[in-house]
């Protein structure tokens, strides 16, 4: 695998309802969401969509190593327009030996998309056959009720300036201009396993770190409008010679 020539990937997906990526550690009675996924969670969705086109082996044995090794970059769609909205909840209780569902009133961020959001990873070329097919399979991202349909894949090189970076890594330049940041999730580093991911799959490998860090990411977004908990991002490229 490590002998294999490798090349980048770019999957473009069309966002053609209201989506909600939620924040690590955002309370769910008062969600606060992401303009697009975070690399974490473009990791667990090509998982996902392994298990659901090749099964557990396949994904377990012969994807997963370079999916969890994969450079993994974000491209926002154009513009993302973010509103609060007012939800209703449904919560289970136990009482009296049964299950009751209350109702409750809830806050979430949504997210409307103008243009098409892409996903670029950098992968093994003899992999992109079977890694095309998982991209396409992608049907949602975020909730199950975020649509998305992938447009196309094909071989094509990220522009570094139009996709999300973790802000420690920013110049200075871009760090003294008003970009969207916000807090997503990556895998901890390149081993980790199988077991620490899926927990379900096999006894709990306790290694006492989670599999996941957290970080700051910047997006190569601005507000260019807000009207209270209204919000418009348009994208604005960082400056190039500020990334690594």
């Amino acid at each position: 695998m490590n002998e294999a020539p490798l090349g980048w990937l770019a999957a473009e997906y069309h966002l053609p309802a209201t989506y909600s990526c939620r924040l690590p550690f955002s309370s769910p009675h008062s969600a606060l969401i992401s303009p697009a996924p975070g690399p974490a969670t473009v990791r667990l969705a090509l998982v996902r969509s392994g298990l659901e086109l090749f099964g557990r082996d396949t994904v377990r044995d012969a994807l997963f190593p370079w999916l969890r090794a994969a450079s993994v970059l974000i491209c926002p769609p154009e513009r993302v327009a973010l509103s609060e909205q007012v939800m209703r909840a449904y919560k289970a209780e136990a009482e009296h030996g049964q299950v009751i569902l209350g109702e409750s009133v809830v806050y979430r961020q949504m997210a409307h998309a103008h243009g098409a959001m892409t996903v670029y990873l950098h992968v093994p070329l003899p992999q992109r056959e079977t890694l095309e097919a998982l991209l396409r399979n992608i049907g949602y991202w975020g909730q199950a009720s975020s649509f998305a349909t992938c447009l196309q894949v094909n071989e094509r090189a990220p522009k570094p300036t139009e996709c999300a970076w973790p802000l420690r890594s920013l110049g200075e330049e871009n760090l003294l201009r008003p970009y969207f940041c916000c807090v997503h999730s990556e895998f901890r580093d390149a081993r980790v396993a199988w077991e620490e991911v899926v927990p379900f799959d096999g006894p709990r490998r306790r290694s006492g770190r989670s599999p996941f860090k957290m970080e700051v990411y910047a997006w190569p977004l601005q507000m260019v409008r807000q009207d209270g908990p209204h919000t418009l991002l348009r994208r604005t490229p960082f400056r190039e010679n500020g990334l690594p």
